[in-house]
């Protein structure tokens, strides 16, 4: 059955929804095995040496704001940090948490998949949102370049884009509701929006291979 995106929308509310209402405040709530998972993907977008000091940023999917609270005990002194996420409930946590009301930052709710934001920032994040394999649903690879040509459209310098590898990690198997990026396929769909792409690979898997696509303006 070919699904719409705005059941697609619906179904992954309901499904970080029904995880938060079992959790909570949990990184297994946003699909996580382990926060040392969560900071080593955060540690790899570090390691991209963007300049993100003085700068505005957009968490586009930021569910509990965590990338926020990495960077600030990182000492990155950013300009102001938005977050948007899908799901009311990831949103309303960061209340919370007490780091909704911050005067660095600020959350909502926001669906990248129906466009944009009216703000634009100098460098926008879309860290493991498009994980997710929608099957038959929905092309994958489609889904993921709407958000993508969206996002791009938000920022004035950069989007960092977080993906998993289909080169598959030999040793941990391959998850069904996983969906693996091909890099090249990747590349040659940020070239359509711009010229100026690079590419870095994770060192180590986190427990698969990663990779971030870094699209410039």
């Amino acid at each position: 059955m070919i699904k719409s995106l705005e059941n697609i929308s619906s179904d992954m509310i309901k499904r970080y929804s029904n995880r938060y209402n079992k959790l909570g405040y949990n990184v297994k709530t946003l699909g996580w095995g382990n926060k040392e998972q969560q900071y080593q993907r955060f540690d790899d977008l570090l390691d991209i040496e963007l300049p993100l000091n003085n700068k505005t940023l957009l968490d586009i999917g930021c569910g509990f704001g965590d990338f926020y609270i990495y960077l600030k005990n990182k000492n990155v002194n950013f300009k102001h940090y938005t977050g948007i996420d899908i799901n009311p409930d990831l949103i309303n946590e960061t209340k919370n948490m007490g780091i909704n009301n911050q005067k660095d930052c600020s959350f909502g709710v926001h669906n990248i998949l129906k466009g944009g934001i009216d703000i634009k920032v100098n460098t926008a994040f879309l860290i493991g949102v498009l994980n997710l394999n929608l099957k038959n649903e929905v092309d994958n690879y489609k889904y993921s370049q709407k958000i993508i040509r969206n996002a791009f459209e938000c920022v004035t310098d950069n989007l960092v884009v977080n993906l998993l590898d289909d080169n598959l990690t030999p040793d941990y198997p391959k998850e069904d509701f996983i969906f693996y990026h091909n890099d090249i396929k990747m590349i040659e769909f940020a070239n359509t929006l711009t010229k100026k792409v690079e590419i870095k690979y994770s060192p180590k898997p986190i427990p698969q291979k990663e990779f971030n696509l870094i699209l410039y303006k």
